[in-house]
């Protein structure tokens, strides 16, 4: 059974958090924490927190490793959009594009994918419209 043991300084800190922190995900992680100081095991939390023991033992390894910074949510997660703001060219051929034909997407689509070679849909073609 895997256990988190804190020194004093490490509970005080924690305890902190578990009672000030802006975002309910670190409030939620330091409390697992504190339960597992406490002497709760890692099926324990997960049954209580409503999640895997994989999860549980990932919170206990990024808290070994990063200390409470490990707690935070990691940017970059998500899936990452289609079409790209950066990509200038593609950008003012899919403007181009609508502009012609702003009633009928799914032709827009397949013009766009025959010039460009990529596998756009309808529903990123949207997305991205109503984004910019």
């Amino acid at each position: 059974m895997r256990y988190i043991k804190l020194e004093e300084p490490a509970r005080q800190d924690l305890k902190k958090v578990y009672h000030t922190h802006a975002k309910s995900h670190v409030r939620q992680r330091a409390h697992c924490l504190l339960l597992s100081d406490r002497g709760h095991t890692v099926p324990k939390l997960a049954d209580i927190f409503f999640t895997r023991t994989h999860t549980v033992r990932g919170w206990f390894d990024r808290w070994e490793a990063e200390g409470i910074q490990g707690l935070e949510i990691r940017p970059g997660r998500g899936l990452k959009p289609s079409i790209k703001e950066e990509d200038t060219v593609l950008v003012a051929s899919i403007r181009e594009e609508v502009s012609l034909n702003p009633r009928n997407l799914s032709q827009v689509v397949e013009k766009l994918n025959q010039k460009w070679g990529s596998t756009l849909t309808v529903k990123q073609l949207k997305n991205f419209l109503k984004k910019s």
